[in-house]
């Protein structure tokens, strides 16, 4: 019941007692019904079909009743569910007369689901009452088709021990309600922990791919750029990444849009900003060749397509910054399950398992982003012998991130939760 409120918990429990009894009964009835079939297969002079019939009322009933679920539906029935035992115990009595443990076994078996059917509801007291009403009924009507057919009157075992597991059950139930009200708060708070610790490391690794993709990146383009002043792409590139960091779209996992387009319409702003990354990263000298259809990035939804878009910015600058080489591929697919974007260059490769834990491009802004979102990355390079990367993210699979939450304590991050 972990993550149920205290107050839904013992509806709950109730609810899927009731779901099992029904179950528990509908099983009763088809093993009545199947041993009376296969009965007749191996005695085809008894005419036992009559009791199968019997049979199809009842389950008819249960699922009035598992569909209405009030007291008037509970009567009812037990008045048909009454009505058909009597039918089934007259025809089995009449003809298996001559192999009363089998006889036994199958009023038994019809009875049952009056025991079962009967009993469902909430409270000790109501239970208990329903579960007897119904083996009443059921030993009422057995022993007067016992009489009609001259025939002995059954014990009916196996009615007795669901009564008495039935009514064991609700009293169990009942005493460990105050235990699991006491403990159902200890266990929404632990939740509720694991919950805001999950968000929060969401939110670290986030903050630092998008760091290592602004700072470190800007840094790098700085480090390289000739003396003079700053090409004024690149900073306008800066302007636009401190104006994001400063704010808090980024915590909040809004997508991408660039200026200019419209909000409203996800798809070709996805577009738009899928392409301005691609002129981002022209601008800083890579020659970027595109193939496939990109407007599937567009059909995303708006989180994955920003990680998306955010982890094939990530591979083209990992392309500048180390591949060797000024030409790289992106090719988009989409295959109608997820779109799948592939970076790839002729450069000098590299070997990722030799890669220090220190280095993050890879493996904070490229495959942790997409993982997040429900994606998948491939990366397949070797040492001079360039790098392909591959990033598939489902159209339905995307996880969209917490709402925005202000982090100044612990209390306005559990009210994310």
């Amino acid at each position: 019941m972990l993550g149920i409120p205290t107050h839904l918990a013992p509806r709950v429990n109730a609810w899927s007692t009731v779901r099992a009894f029904h179950a528990a009964a509908i099983g009763s009835l088809v093993a009545a019904a199947v041993l009376l079939l296969l009965y007749r297969l191996d005695a085809p002079n008894d005419h036992v079909l009559g009791a199968v019939l019997a049979v199809v009322p009842m389950l008819v009933m249960i699922a009035v009743h598992t569909h209405v679920g009030t007291w008037r539906s509970g009567v009812a029935f037990l008045v048909v569910g009454g009505i058909c035992a009597w039918w089934f115990a007259t025809v089995v009595q009449r003809e298996l007369a001559d192999v009363p443990w089998v006889t036994s076994y199958l009023l038994s078996l019809v009875v049952v689901p009056l025991v079962l059917v009967g009993g469902s509801g909430s409270g000790t007291v109501r239970v208990a009452l329903w579960s007897a009403s119904g083996f009443v009924v059921g030993r009422v009507v057995t022993a007067v088709a016992a009489v009609q057919s001259g025939g002995p009157d059954h014990p009916l075992v196996l009615a007795w021990v669901t009564l008495g597991f039935v009514i064991a059950l609700v009293v169990a139930v009942s005493r460990s309600t105050p235990r699991s009200e006491r403990v159902q708060p200890e266990l929404l708070r632990s939740a509720r922990e694991e919950h805001v610790t999950a968000y929060r490391a969401g939110i670290e690794a986030e903050a630092a791919a998008i760091l290592h993709d602004t700072v470190l990146n800007h840094l790098n383009a700085i480090a390289l750029a000739p003396a003079g002043p700053m090409d004024e792409h690149l900073a306008r590139t800066m302007e636009s990444d401190v104006a994001m960091l400063t704010g808090r779209a980024w915590l909040a996992g809004d997508p991408v849009v660039p200026d200019g387009a419209d909000p409203a319409d996800t798809a070709s702003g996805a577009v738009a900003a899928f392409e301005r990354m691609l002129d981002e990263q022209r601008a800083t000298g890579l020659q970027v060749t595109v193939t496939g259809d990109p407007s599937s990035v567009g059909r995303l939804d708006p989180h994955a397509m920003t990680a998306l878009v955010r982890a094939v910015g990530q591979c083209l600058a990992n392309v500048t910054k180390h591949a060797g080489t000024d030409t790289a591929e992106v090719s988009v697919f989409d295959d109608g399950v997820a779109c799948t974007v592939m970076v790839v260059d002729d450069g000098r490769g590299f070997d990722e398992q030799a890669t220090g834990a220190d280095r993050m491009g890879l493996r904070n802004s490229v495959r942790e982003r997409i993982g997040r979102v429900g994606g998948d990355v491939q990366v397949w390079s070797s040492p001079g012998s360039g790098t392909s990367v591959m990033m598939s993210v489902p159209y339905t699979a995307a996880i969209g991130p917490a709402p925005v939450v202000h982090l100044a304590g612990d209390d306005d991050v559990e009210r994310a939760s």
